[in-house]
C-alpha cells in the first residue's frame, strides 16, 4: 500500500512538559542562538508542509513558534497530550509526532520518517526506537488508548526493520538538564 502523501499528514510537537530535571522552562534555553522550542518547531514545519499543532503547557510558550502553528494547552500527563493531538488529527491519514525538547532533529529526518510509513507506523532509531514518529490513521485508536506518563514508544518497539529510519545518535538527543545544551 502506497504511504499517505507527506502534504496530507498532519504533525504535533508535544512541548507540555514539566522541565523538572532542567530546574527552569528549558524550551526557552539558548539552544545555538534560539530557543529550544523555536528549533525544534522549525525542523517540524519546514518538513511536514500539513496541518501542524503544539501542544503546550504554558500558552505563553506560543511567542516562541513559528507561524503555522495551531496551538492547545495541556496541564496533564504525556499521554494526555497525545491523546489530544489524535484527536486534534483525526481525519488527517497519518499524524506525524515529535518532541519539543529534540531540537537536533532535522527536517530531512522528519521527512524520512513521513515516506517510511505505510500501514504501519514509522520511527527514528539509534539504539533504540525514538521519536519523531508516524503513525498511521488505522492506529490512532491505540495510541487513543495510552494512559499515564508513557508515549507512544511501547508500540514502536516491534516494527518491521524496515519501519525504523537510522538516524544519528546526536541528532536523536533530547534537552533534560543544562548540561545537554551545547
Amino acid at each position: 500500500m502506497a504511504s499517505p502523501s507527506p502534504l496530507s499528514i498532519a504533525a504535533v510537537l508535544l512541548a507540555a512538559g514539566r522541565s523538572t530535571r532542567f530546574g527552569s522552562d528549558k524550551l526557552r534555553a539558548d539552544c545555538g542562538g534560539q530557543p529550544v522550542l523555536t528549533r525544534a518547531a522549525r525542523a517540524l514545519r519546514d518538513a511536514a508542509p500539513g496541518p501542524c499543532l503544539a501542544v503546550l503547557r504554558d500558552a505563553a510558550q506560543a511567542d516562541l513558534l513559528p507561524n503555522g502553528y495551531q496551538i492547545a494547552l495541556c496541564q496533564d500527563q504525556q499521554s494526555d497530550s497525545l491523546r489530544m493531538a489524535v484527536r486534534w488529527a483525526a481525519s488527517a491519514p497519518g499524524l506525524l509526532i515529535a518532541l519539543a525538547d529534540m531540537p537536533f532533529v532535522t527536517p530531512d529526518l522528519h521527512r524520512a520518517v513521513m515516506a517510511a510509513m505505510t500501514t504501519l507506523p514509522a520511527c527514528a532509531r539509534a539504539a533504540s526506537p525514538l521519536p519523531p514518529a508516524v503513525f498511521p490513521a488505522a492506529w490512532f485508536p491505540r495510541l487513543q488508548r495510552l494512559t499515564g506518563d508513557r508515549g507512544a514508544g511501547a508500540l514502536l518497539r516491534d516494527l518491521p526493520a524496515r519501519q525504523y529510519v537510522t538516524a544519528p545518535a546526536h541528532q536523536l538527543r533530547d534537552i533534560d538538564r543544562p548540561s545537554d545544551l551545547p
